[in-house]
């Protein structure tokens, strides 16, 4: 599904004549008559029907189809880490890509979310990220629900497999006539767990969605929407093992290894017998729409407050999971405001956004001695960012231009009264950081093509360490500034039934934020520079019974040679050197491609079978930025999912699938320190039966 979001909004559409308020099965086309900078790229899309046969269910599926692009978890679903075109952050508080669900930006802790209800899902780049709330460097993840204002529709899916169990039930129905739509979401998932200790699974979990949304058309041009949403998650899957217990995916000793023991290289040991991540999340947000004339205006607030109790790390353990371990508690205020304007051949965008951010984090009570840290200790942090944005866009026959701009504010402030070690005193901190950010974005269509050139600045906010576990993470890091650009052609061809897209691309980072040091003593600082430059390609052939796509990605990135990725860092009296020069970053494989192949067995009036295969394989890369020996590399993989789709009585949809068909081992993440190793790896083979009703 190619994106089209709207120059002219839903409010027009309303009052267009002869459109019904629940009818509005033209938006598309009308989209596209008046193409927004958005569309004008129309990069990467996953549709409602690719996420249901390719099994998107989380946003660390994305992968799946857009092999640039990759969501770990880093001990945690609580502690996201986002690799984009080779690039990556060191800090999930601070991102190189923003999340966006129907609108509302999410807050950064929660980047990895369990998906229902999807609609679409789209990646907006870069420089047009600088259109949206956060100013994400690289761009936005846009998630689309289903909207009852497009029609009454009932959503219901039951899922049983071997490692997973789910149960969601969604609808959404006009509850006044032209005035008020309503939905209900709710979502159920249990993993059953796939490491095994005395014919136990471990890493069970369990996780629970219930929202729901008001859409009120109180005047003929003025919509207002409410949603509430409470999430809650029960988990005990991040397991980090040994290579050895990674492998065979079980623990067969009964003796628990230490600090000491991990850091030593024990491979018999368990690191954590019981790690858990316990977190509830409310989401709540109001949205106003106003169109008047030639000019849509439209407001967001939002809050989001999520609270969490999690213990991972080898070498640490806790008695009593609801009481102690490491907590991160964040609250999060936003408020945007846009103003889009259409005039004949020019339109428009003016906004601003704010957000407020508390960060509240620590341990409880959990018995840290071997690492030399307090059991309690707590930190808290506050930001206050503020921005300004607007774009012109010119479009006349075959040509477009645009051009914009950002100005952003930040601080932040950050208190520890208690901080985690002896050697830090209680401390308090502040910083500020000013960015100004312009775009251009200038296209060419071709009769069936359009070619495309767009370049960007963008900034990667400052801060201090989310975790001061040293003296030197008292010290605030600056801002990373990002260069961006990128030449891109979209083209139909074979009779609109085959889609070519293809990017090159060059992305400069200078001031890099990253971890540095050696072993366990390691903070963050800003060092020299970096680059990525590549290819993404994306091929798609619909025929009647064939449909195809192959998304490729061709990346080379570095850091820069000399300068300041050569150094020494003082950390609690040890003192080590660096040399991040030249180096390839973390997750940066060279080479990514992502292969789905559907065919049609069968199809009639109200049943269809088809086959669907999805390949997913990657070249090889390193864990970590600084240790490239061999235990910290991904080797080169391959993973095959497939699956056998019914559709009968038109609004059934039976699906027998398997996952991970070469049961390949893929470490997520990799932490070390001296000759200590551990890994969180993927799930292995899979297979289950999907039942759905789509009315």
């Amino acid at each position: 599904m190619k994106k089209a979001i709207l120059s002219i909004s839903i409010l027009q559409i309303l009052q267009a004549d002869n459109i019904e308020s629940k009818n509005l099965d033209s938006i598309e086309a009308m989209a596209t008559q008046e193409a927004s900078l958005e569309s004008m790229l129309n990069k990467d899309s996953i549709s409602e029907k690719e996420s249901t046969k390719y099994l998107i269910n989380s946003t660390v599926d994305i992968h799946k189809i857009i092999p640039s692009l990759r969501i770990y978890p880093q001990g945690s679903d609580t502690f996201p880490m986002v690799s984009f075109r080779g690039i990556s952050s060191p800090d999930y508080y601070s991102s190189i890509l923003g999340i966006y669900i129907d609108g509302i930006p999410q807050a950064p802790n929660f980047l990895i979310q369990n998906l229902s209800d999807i609609k679409s899902i789209n990646i907006i780049p870069g420089s047009l990220g600088l259109l949206y709330g956060e100013n994400a460097p690289l761009g936005i993840i846009d998630i689309k629900t289903h909207n009852p204002m497009q029609g009454n529709y009932i959503l219901s899916e039951a899922t049983f497999s071997r490692l997973q169990e789910k149960i969601s039930f969604n609808i959404g129905n006009e509850l006044i006539k032209n005035k008020l739509w309503g939905k209900i979401s709710t979502q159920y998932i249990h993993d059953n767990g796939y490491i095994r200790h005395s014919n136990k699974l471990l890493n069970n979990a369990d996780s629970l969605i219930v929202g729901g949304s008001l859409y009120a058309q109180i005047l003929d041009s003025t919509i207002i929407t409410t949603h509430y949403d409470y999430q809650l998650l029960n988990s005990h899957k991040d397991f980090y093992l040994t290579k050895k217990q990674a492998l065979s995916l079980k623990l067969e000793a009964d003796d628990l290894a230490s600090w000491s023991d991990f850091t030593n290289g024990e491979q018999d040991k368990i690191l954590n017998i019981n790690p858990y991540n316990y977190a509830q999340t409310h989401n709540a947000s109001i949205k106003l729409d106003h169109g008047i004339k030639n000019f849509d205006f439209n407001l967001i607030t939002a809050i989001q407050k999520a609270t969490s109790l999690a213990n991972e790390y080898p070498g640490i353990y806790v008695k009593d999971e609801h009481s102690q371990g490491y907590y991160y508690n964040t609250t999060q205020i936003i408020s945007e405001a846009r103003l889009e304007g259409h005039h004949h051949d020019f339109k428009s965008t003016w906004g601003m956004f704010y957000k407020y951010l508390l960060l509240d984090n620590g341990m409880n009570g959990v018995d840290t001695s071997a690492l030399g840290y307090f059991g309690t200790w707590n930190a808290k942090e506050s930001i206050n960012s503020f921005a300004l944005f607007g774009a012109l866009s010119y479009q006349k026959k075959h040509f477009g231009f645009n051009l914009g701009a950002r100005y952003q504010f930040f601080h932040n402030y950050i208190e520890s009264k208690k901080p985690p070690i002896t050697e830090i005193s209680p401390y308090s901190n502040s910083q500020i950081f000013h960015a100004f950010n312009p775009f251009l974005l200038l296209s060419y269509d071709l009769k069936q093509s359009r070619i495309y050139l767009q370049a960007s600045s963008t900034t990667k906010p400052g801060g201090f360490a989310k975790f001061p576990f040293a003296d030197t993470d008292t010290i605030p890091y600056l801002e990373e500034s990002i260069y961006s650009t990128e030449l891109g052609i979209q083209t139909h061809f074979a009779q609109k039934k085959g889609w070519l897209k293809v990017a090159l691309y060059g992305i400069w980072r200078d001031d890099v934020q990253s971890y540095v040091g050696v072993g366990y003593y390691k903070s963050i600082k800003n060092i020299g520079g970096a680059y990525a430059y590549g290819l993404d390609a994306n091929l798609s052939l619909n025929w009647k019974i064939l449909n195809i796509f192959i998304n490729t990605n061709l990346n080379a990135s570095r850091f820069s040679q000399g300068g300041k990725n050569i150094g020494s860092i003082t950390i609690l009296g040890q003192t080590g050197n660096y040399n991040l020069s030249g180096l390839i970053p973390k997750f940066a494989p060279i080479f990514s491609l992502n292969a789905g192949i559907d065919i049609t067995m069968l199809k009639k009036e109200k049943q269809s079978l088809s086959l669907s295969f999805l390949l997913n394989t990657q070249s090889s890369y390193f864990l970590d930025d600084f240790n490239h020996e061999k235990d910290l590399i991904q080797k080169a993989y391959a993973t095959l999912d497939a699956s056998i789709n019914y559709d009968f009585l038109k609004h059934y949809q039976l699906i027998f699938y398997t996952q991970n068909l070469t049961n390949t081992r893929i470490f997520t993440t990799a932490l070390w320190d001296s000759q200590g190793r551990a890994y969180i790896t993927n799930a292995p083979f899979n297979f289950g039966l999907r039942f759905i009703y789509h009315y």
